[in-house]
């Protein structure tokens, strides 16, 4: 591993607040040519949460996301909460749906000169999802160029960016781990594959009614309404597997 990362992972075990830390990434990901990042910590669908962020995006675009609540709509939040592998994402992009509003979003952020980038998801036993973003800030070319070639980093730092400030912030109330049927487990894990219910009749041998029956037990437990939520918070819970 090269030296800056060896740096960070030094100076980090001996940092304990979020000042010194955020000086660390931001002088981190600079040096690996990364200057626009954003990183956020946060609870999905907790109204109550109190998210952590640390950002080097214009400080008036953070204002009006934060007051506007953008995150309920941020097609990138939505995507980071149902899959822990890192994705690449563009503002202009049509290849995926998107609703009114997350179109409008887009729009909002381009205005503010944020267009593309990847995003590393990390889910933890907590119930927390954290994401480091890194953003294009130039040539898109030179910026997917600096993705291929540290991506192996960036993923390294944000695991432990999200486990150093986890210590350094105060501990969330633990959550109890909702107790799944194996068989309500296993129809929630053929779901998370894009599986239909017929699908999974055929695949595990039961009846359509009955998958049904086992995701929609799933879905209570886990206190959500819909099966794409129930994956996103088996995964939180490390209940199912990516």
């Amino acid at each position: 591993m090269n030296e800056v990362f060896q740096q960070l992972i030094q100076s980090l075990s001996m940092q304990d607040n979020t000042s010194d830390i955020e000086y660390l990434l931001g002088r981190t990901l600079d040096q690996y040519g990364f200057p626009c990042f954003a990183y956020l910590s946060f609870t999905p669908r907790d109204d109550e949460d109190d998210p952590l962020a640390i950002t080097t995006y214009p400080s008036s675009w953070v204002k009006q996301y934060c007051v506007n609540r953008y995150d309920r709509i941020d097609p990138v939040i939505a995507r980071a909460i149902a899959t822990t592998l890192p994705f690449s994402w563009s503002t202009t992009q049509t290849d995926i749906e998107l609703t009114k509003k997350q179109k409008w979003f887009f729009e909002e952020a381009r205005e503010f000169g944020i267009s593309d980038g990847v995003t590393i998801p990390i889910h933890d036993r907590q119930g927390k999802v954290a994401t480091l973003t890194v953003s294009a800030c130039g040539s898109r070319s030179a910026f997917a160029d600096r993705v291929e070639q540290y991506r192996h980093e960036l993923h390294l730092i944000a695991i432990y960016l999200h486990a150093r400030l986890r210590n350094a912030t105060p501990a969330p109330v633990p959550q109890l781990r909702p107790c799944l049927t194996q068989r309500e487990r296993s129809c929630l894990q053929w779901v998370a594959r894009g599986k239909s219910a017929s699908d999974i009749a055929e695949i595990i041998s039961i009846s359509r009614r009955t998958v049904v029956f086992h995701t929609e037990n799933a879905k209570r437990k886990l206190g959500v309404a819909t099966a794409q939520q129930a994956v996103a918070r088996g995964l939180m819970y490390d209940i199912i597997g990516p």
